[in-house]
């Protein structure tokens, strides 16, 4: 009987995460005041980019549209949750997403919201998209991100210094000493406080922009402010120095060059003189 009771688990455990798991669908991208033409390239933008973030294969337009026909209160809905729900539950998708797009100078304004097939609104999110077509892409992808998976709206931060041992604060967090090895990995994006600090030295304050999926890196300066931090900094910078480049090398170098020409010249047999002059000595 457990055997059994084992095996029904572990077949109906797949099916119960699938069912837990939401299901999406895009309505429509109304055009308010621009071309039609463009609204509809800028929904199969964000039909795409819901799809990757939710790893999902959404319906198609005309699959929507051919259900959105039969149902009449989508005729004139306008992105309100009670008119967006029927058709969730007619696609059998827990998530629905619509919104509008406008013009705005050299700029596209998207607004966006989500409802899920109860009528209910769980969140909306604008969107500014300028630019060429690979930054109205990433723009799509951020604002898809910030709609149904904002804890997936992440980047990087590198930190560079040449302080070693110096601690590192984000956000008023520690999250480790220089020389960090690597980045700092899943930081939200937005703006972050990110300080450095070492006893002897001068600290190290600066507001740090993180942007999605990209990677902020920032340059630490810090001075010396005691005489043991002089006195380290010396010997860093010293050390950095290769000894083929400090001054005494190339004095022992050239030293020893004028001994070993010397050593040559007295080694050298020395070649006799003939005097020509001397009756018979060159014929």
């Amino acid at each position: 009987m457990t055997q059994l009771a084992l095996l029904l688990a572990l077949t109906l455990l797949p099916r119960l995460a699938a069912a837990a798991q939401p299901t999406y669908v895009l309505f429509r991208l109304d055009p308010l005041g621009i071309d039609p033409q463009v609204a509809s390239q800028l929904e199969a933008l964000l039909r795409a980019e819901l799809g990757h973030v939710v790893n999902q294969v959404l319906p198609e337009k005309a699959v929507v549209d051919k259900v959105a026909l039969g149902i009449p209160r989508l005729q004139n809905c306008t992105a309100s949750p009670e008119c967006l729900a029927p058709l969730g539950r007619a696609l059998h998708a827990t998530r629905i997403v619509a919104g509008n797009v406008g013009g705005l100078a050299d700029s596209y304004i998207v607004n966006l919201k989500l409802v899920d097939d109860g009528g209910r609104e769980l969140t909306r999110v604008s969107a500014t998209l300028r630019g060429s077509a690979e930054e109205l892409i990433a723009e799509i992808r951020v604002a898809a991100v910030r709609l149904v998976a904002p804890e997936q709206l992440v980047g990087r931060i590198e930190i560079v210094s040449a302080i070693p041992g110096a601690q590192v604060t984000l956000d008023g967090n520690p999250v480790g000493t220089t020389p960090l090895l690597g980045t700092l990995d899943r930081i939200a994006a937005g703006t972050h406080k990110l300080g450095v600090a070492r006893e002897g030295y001068s600290s190290f304050e600066e507001d740090v922009p993180v942007r999605f999926e990209k990677t902020t890196q920032v340059v630490v300066q810090q001075t010396p402010m005691s005489k043991a931090a002089l006195r380290a900094e010396r010997r860093r910078l010293h050390a950095e120095v290769p000894v083929s480049a400090r001054w005494y090398t190339w004095t022992a170098v050239g030293v020893g060059a004028i001994g070993v020409g010397l050593l040559v010249g007295f080694l050298v047999p020395k070649q006799h003189a003939i005097d020509c002059n001397k009756a018979g000595a060159c014929q």
